[in-house]
């Protein structure tokens, strides 16, 4: 008998120790590093993890030129898996406009033109080197879909959207004169460096119902209601200072907004598939650090709903520069070091990383008892399949 118990206790104490090891599983068994997004190690395992994927989340961090190079790297080698739409955080317009420009014989003057005449209209993508992405897109009879709020100066670029398509002239005289308002309004923030001076903030609902009143056009009707909601959104942040309102609506209309492409597409083809390019928190599952369920939690659920997944990336920098989209900055591009704001077990390993991309699957760590892990890393891996960190980022291109 004290045999026998002598080895129980063994036993207990080795599985013990076992199941304390695996509390912290060694990272490295799950990452790699590599210098070129066409290492066949990469494409190898994305291949094998888009295998009955309805829908791919690129989460960045926004000014980043690696993000875009990745995005593009995904979405060539998504193609044999049947993706062609790519949906990115602009409104439908800016969208429009976007695909537009992509198709044209020197997309970076076409768009370089657009942000002249509209400065900041379009942002996150107001640089040259996004456009290799969109003008991959377009020549792979790719197409662009955008979800997000109209940008908070982009009234006048919408407002000329509809001046220069509807052939109502009633509708058309009014919105210029709205345009040149808007005009005035834009040049004064600039001047005051005042961010509540753009036209939003002066587009109310006897203006809104007056152009309503003007028009029974679909898609006039749609791009107006879209100003009147993103002025709802913006006034949360700005006004009133509701910020869960702020991003919970926002969430709400991108989830409409694609829903609407999304029927469209299933005319088509029963199970669209789409690449999303958004910012890291609209890229995450679950409950995101904005404490809403956003559009990747909703995209993850359909996915499941059709007998397939969605796969979520987010991709930050370590260290490098980013370029800001503020334009009232001295310095549009600005260097930054994100070491501090990641999760601890990151933080240590990011001393060791020496090659351009560091990308480590998140997925088998749910499988593990992790007890170990810092609650910021538990999020991390529940909220993404991937992270992948770029050392010495550049800023993308502007114009």
């Amino acid at each position: 008998m004290k045999t026998f118990i002598v080895q129980l206790l063994s036993t207990l104490l080795l599985s013990s120790s076992l199941i304390k090891a695996q509390d912290k599983t060694d990272l490295a068994n799950y990452s790699f590093e590599i210098d070129n997004l066409s290492d066949q190690k990469f494409a190898v395992l994305a291949k094998e993890r888009l295998k009955n994927s309805q829908f791919v989340f690129i989460g960045e961090q926004h000014g980043v030129k690696e993000v875009g190079v990745f995005t593009n790297a995904i979405y060539n080698i998504a193609q044999p898996f049947g993706y062609k739409t790519l949906c990115i955080e602009t409104d439908a317009v800016a969208a429009e406009k976007i695909a537009v420009m992509a198709a044209s014989k020197d997309p970076i003057s076409q768009a370089k033109k657009i942000h002249q005449q509209f400065p900041f209209a379009i942002p996150f993508y107001n640089n040259e080197d996004d456009y290799d992405l969109f003008t991959n897109v377009v020549k792979k009879e790719g197409t662009i879909w955008g979800i997000d709020q109209t940008f908070m100066v982009q009234f006048r670029l919408n407002f000329d959207h509809i001046i220069g398509t509807t052939k109502n002239n009633t509708l058309k005289s009014k919105l210029k004169e709205l345009k040149k308002e808007a005009d005035i309004a834009y040049d004064k923030a600039i001047a005051n460096k005042d961010f509540n001076a753009p036209y939003i903030f002066k587009y109310d609902k006897a203006t809104h119902n007056a152009l309503l009143a003007l028009t029974n056009n679909k898609k006039e009707l749609e791009i107006l209601n879209q100003l009147w909601k993103t002025k709802e959104i913006y006034s949360y942040n700005n006004i009133t200072k509701e910020y869960y309102k702020n991003n919970n609506i926002r969430g709400q209309l991108m989830k409409h907004n694609f829903l609407q492409y999304y029927k469209q597409a299933k005319t088509q083809i029963n199970t669209p598939k789409v690449i999303f390019k958004l910012g890291a928190s609209h890229a995450a599952k679950g409950l995101t650090r904005t404490n809403i369920y956003d559009i990747s939690n909703m995209a993850h659920e359909l996915a499941i709903t059709n007998d397939m997944h969605s796969l979520h990336f987010v991709v930050m920098g370590i260290t490098g520069k980013t370029a800001t989209g503020n334009p009232f900055t001295p310095d549009p591009v600005v260097e930054f070091d994100n070491t501090k704001q990641f999760p601890k077990e990151i933080q240590d390993i990011i001393p060791t990383i020496s090659k351009k991309y560091y990308i480590l699957d998140l997925t088998p760590l749910r499988n593990y008892a992790y007890s170990n892990y810092s609650d910021a890393f538990k999020k991390t891996i529940f909220r993404y399949d991937f992270l992948v960190l770029v050392n010495n980022a550049e800023a993308f291109k502007g114009f």
